[in-house]
């Protein structure tokens, strides 16, 4: 039951349609981990496959997170979770800001589903792993792809790569791309072990970088470290400063019950 679903696991864990909560109607961009596809969202790995699927200038889409326009099955009250495609960007011109969401899931071929007992249906539906395989390269190219195009392309003084895996943020496609003379502060976040700290700060002033964020997510006690939110402000001189590690964002694991 996809609106059950959507009730159980995202709107009553963080309050979104709880009118006195702090995020009610706050917008969510999204990207896919390796536990967001599998056999519960099978089709999501090989939308060809599904009879019915919706097709968008020659491609078809089935994954269940995409927005309604291409999965009709996202109840209304979902519409503040932003998921357009497996790559995309969205600009906000006021802030100076762009977010860059990119797939990588390629990275973790025999981990999507948590584990090969959450991919064997997928990948029998899809018509075996070499196929899966084939179509998450696809997505990844097409993930660099966007980030040169937005290097080239963009006018945003502050970026925001979001991607589920640890190293593999595309900096170097990005910096490699940038148009001549353009200026931006680059932040890269990523989740996927657990963990919440930053890995690098190679920012301006020493800001965080590259950032392991919302460590916890209901596994792996007692190796997580701290679970959490990773909080980003933007200044006036179009740059940010993070904050991974402060009481404000973060919660020690024993004072989480999973």
């Amino acid at each position: 039951n996809p609106t059950k679903s959507w009730e159980e696991q995202w709107a009553k864990p963080y309050g979104t349609n709880n009118e006195s909560g702090p995020l009610y109607k706050v917008p969510w961009l999204a990207v896919h981990g390796n536990h967001d596809l599998g056999d519960d969202d099978q089709y999501g790995l090989c939308p060809g496959k599904k009879t019915g699927a919706h097709v968008i200038d020659g491609q078809p889409y089935a994954a269940l997170q995409f927005n309604a326009d291409r999965n009709p099955e996202r109840p209304a009250s979902t519409a503040h979770y932003w998921f357009p495609d497996y790559n995309y960007h969205y600009h906000i011109p006021e802030l100076s800001l762009e977010l860059i969401a990119v797939d990588r899931n390629i990275n973790d071929l025999n981990g999507l589903g948590g584990n090969a007992g959450g991919h064997a249906q997928a990948f029998k539906t899809c018509g075996g792993q070499e196929a899966v395989q084939e179509f998450l390269t696809k997505v990844d190219s097409a993930g660099d792809r966007l980030l040169a195009d937005r290097a080239a392309n963009g006018t945003a003084t502050s970026a925001v790569v979001i991607q589920h895996y640890p190293g593999h943020c595309g900096r170097s496609t990005f910096n490699a791309n940038l148009a001549e003379g353009r200026n931006v502060q680059l932040l890269c976040a990523y989740g996927h072990t657990h963990n919440q700290h930053c890995d690098h700060a190679n920012g301006p002033n020493g800001t965080c970088s590259d950032v392991l964020t919302g460590g916890g997510g209901g596994c792996c006690a007692p190796e997580v470290n701290l679970a959490g939110f990773t909080a980003v402000t933007l200044d006036e001189m179009g740059g940010f400063s993070v904050d991974v590690s402060s009481p404000d964002v973060r919660m020690h694991s024993n004072q989480c019950q999973w």
